[in-house]
């Protein structure tokens, strides 16, 4: 699956718009969209972080399935 996909997923079942996104981790606006389609990745410290407001394990965020 990787980022790109669960990311996306746990975004939407939580129901948050992109730019909302944008907003709960103080990003500028575009970033999760760049995210979503694979132009760029969150840093690692910020990964953790992403995952433990959606409630997911790091490896579950990042690795292909």
């Amino acid at each position: 699956m990787g980022f790109k996909t669960r990311f996306r997923e746990l975004r939407e079942s939580r129901g948050l718009s992109q730019a909302a996104t944008d907003e709960v981790f103080g990003l500028m606006r575009g970033t999760c969209s760049n995210w979503e389609n694979g132009f760029s990745e969150p840093e690692e410290e910020l990964i953790e972080d992403i995952a433990r407001f959606f409630g997911v394990r790091i490896r579950d965020l990042v690795e292909e399935a």
